[in-house]
């Protein structure tokens, strides 16, 4: 079976995330890409990637900025589709000293090799930067693997305001919130308005910090960054 490569919407993420908020620009661009899914017979069987053999890395397409990096891989691994990630995204593998040479793109993997300074197995080598995004996608993809709702779950979101895209996937049992914000500042985010979820009152766990809170009338977002949120707590 061949599946269809999501060309559109690697270009949405990276846009959505590099971008300045406008209304036809930023994080608007990554809604309305999910939000034409009505288009596919089957979105959920399109393959999204942000980068690959042919593409220059994402890491330098965000200018090194690992915020965006984790931000865009999230978002990723939560929508409604196959996620492709090309090997070394997790330590940050990059193509700035020629953007887009293919050489650099396929650059061997750190570890195992004669002569290797650096080892993505055992992390020997690997700047702070490189180990945080390793932990934070082995995080997302543990999770991911027995989450019916990132696999099945129907998908609800909500248009970008003031910086933020709340993106979230659902079934009867679980439901999985995706929060993206990009704000250097503080920011009291306005639960009121995703009553149609049905989560006030219940408790949700961070996913990556593992800490657990009650989803109330407003929910305070300290850093940019996505946040991701379940109501499976156990």
């Amino acid at each position: 079976l061949k599946s269809t490569m999501d060309f559109a919407m690697q270009k949405n993420i990276v846009d959505a995330l590099n971008e300045e908020e406008s209304w036809d620009k930023g994080l608007v661009k990554m809604y309305e890409g999910l939000a034409n899914d009505f288009a596919y017979a089957s979105p959920k069987d399109i393959m999204a990637f942000l980068d690959n053999h042919d593409k220059s890395r994402v890491y330098t397409e965000f200018d090194g900025d690992l915020t965006k990096t984790k931000m865009a891989l999230s978002y990723l691994l939560m929508m409604p589709r196959i996620p492709q990630i090309y090997y070394g995204t997790e330590i940050l593998m990059d193509d700035f000293d020629n953007p887009g040479d293919h050489g650099l793109i396929r650059t061997d993997f750190p570890g195992g090799w004669e002569g290797d300074a650096i080892n993505a197995f055992t992390g020997e080598g690997l700047s702070d930067a490189q180990k945080e995004t390793q932990s934070f996608l082995k995080k997302i993809l543990n999770y991911r693997k027995t989450s019916d709702a990132i696999h099945n779950g129907k998908t609800v979101h909500f248009a970008p305001q003031d910086g933020v895209y709340v993106l979230v996937r659902m079934t009867e049992n679980e439901a999985i919130v995706h929060i993206i914000n990009k704000n250097e500042e503080p920011l009291e985010l306005d639960l009121e308005r995703f009553e149609e979820l049905e989560l006030k009152g219940k408790t949700l766990k961070n996913i990556i910090f593992d800490e657990t809170l009650i989803w109330n009338t407003t929910l305070k977002l300290n850093q940019k960054g996505s946040v991701i949120l379940t109501t499976k707590t156990n």
